[in-house]
């Protein structure tokens, strides 16, 4: 399973780069491009996986195009097609970055990117099953980075949520003080401070905050 945990590791740090701009939206785009591009790893993937002698080239030396890979494994497993459409789509909003210097100065709204990752986090698990479950438990704090993103997609129905999220947050430490002489104060700007809470908040962050997901 070593390239299944190597792609949820893309997986994660797509994630991270995506909470590392969540407040000011900076790295929207290339957050944007990375679920793209971690859909595109986990069709392929899971091919391979399904049968080891299946290649991305083409018998002219070029590679499979995008929508040939997802054909693919639409054929294989029919219960990707709703979620396929949605990423093909995206497929060709995504070539309009490089290939378009029209588009340069766009900002992508967040819940484009939000339903992004969704669907990559969801597509992930629907290839590889528990396969997929176990390495996300793995791998850091990937559990509450992806609770985190389903709650901003969740927030987007139930404006209830929002405020609530951000009350969990409010309450983890965001000072250290010294125990000598005087003190020291640090604020940490709202995106940093998530990444922190998140590093050091652990299964009981993760739990506070799956609490607050609708059933």
């Amino acid at each position: 399973m070593t390239k299944l945990r190597n792609l949820v590791a893309e997986v994660d740090a797509a994630l991270d780069i995506y909470l590392a701009g969540r407040t000011g939206r900076q790295f929207n785009k290339v957050a944007f491009i990375l679920a793209d591009d971690c859909c595109e790893l986990a069709s392929k993937l899971y091919l391979i996986m399904q049968n080891p002698g299946w290649s991305d080239a083409q018998g002219n030396g070029r590679f499979k195009s995008f929508r040939t890979v997802t054909s693919e494994v639409r054929a294989a497993l029919p219960a990707t097609a709703t979620i396929l459409a949605r990423i093909e789509a995206r497929r060709v909003r995504r070539n309009g970055f490089f290939h378009s210097a029209d588009l340069l100065d766009l900002t992508l709204q967040s819940h484009d990117v939000n339903d992004a990752m969704r669907d990559m986090l969801d597509y992930g698990a629907l290839l590889f099953g528990q396969d997929w479950a176990d390495e996300v438990t793995g791998t850091g704090n990937m559990e509450t980075a992806e609770v985190i993103l389903r709650l901003d997609c969740a927030a987007r129905a139930d404006p209830r949520i929002g405020p609530k999220v951000s009350d969990v947050f409010a309450k983890r430490k965001r000072t250290e003080k010294q125990k000598a002489k005087g003190c020291e104060v640090t604020h940490h700007p709202e995106d940093h401070h998530l990444r922190l809470a998140i590093r050091n908040g652990g299964k009981e962050l993760r739990d506070q905050l799956a609490a607050l997901l609708p059933p």
